[in-house]
């Protein structure tokens, strides 16, 4: 019986590390692939009509050294569809699984916010830095218009990284 219980420990150590090892594996590549995508071309939607603008802040409590952003996004409108689009000089940390979210709650500061309030993924970044665009699927101009903040969001460590308010 006591080899049993050894040999059943063995076997769960072994597992975690197998379970670690992929979570590195997977942060590892989606570091890498962050780090590709900004250099690709900026995105710009030509002759969109803004609606609203604003800049992520650069001090809220949920930031440090690794998990933040920069840069000017706006609130924007193309041929009756609805778009938040990032501007040139938006830089966000390293981090891999980017995801854009919106909210009609303002004030989005750190994790416990974030988690607190009701978000709408809008999808992965593009890009973490340079300008993007991302269509606000299915949302009415008055939908858009009520959207309170934008936040960058580090889905596979639910870490903030940067919000905005409009």
């Amino acid at each position: 019986m006591r080899y049993l219980g050894i040999a059943i420990l063995a076997l769960a150590a072994s597992t975690a590390q197998a379970g670690l090892l992929d979570d590195i594996s997977a942060a590892v590549s989606g570091h890498i692939d962050d780090f590709k995508s900004r250099s690709g071309p900026d995105q710009v939607l030509a002759d969109a009509t803004v609606l609203k603008s604003t800049r992520f802040r650069t001090d809220d409590p949920g930031q440090d050294l690794a998990h933040r952003g920069e840069g000017g996004l706006s609130l924007v409108e193309k041929g009756g569809v609805y778009f938040v689009q990032l501007a040139a000089d938006v830089e966000i940390s390293f981090a891999p699984d980017l995801v854009l979210y919106v909210s009609n709650d303002p004030m989005i500061t750190d994790e416990g916010r974030f988690e607190a309030t009701t978000q709408i993924e809008v999808g992965p970044l593009v890009k973490g830095k340079g300008a993007s665009f991302y269509a606000l699927e299915g949302m009415t101009e008055a939908d858009v218009l009520n959207l309170s903040s934008a936040t960058v969001w580090c889905q596979r460590f639910g870490e903030f990284m940067a919000s905005a308010d409009w």
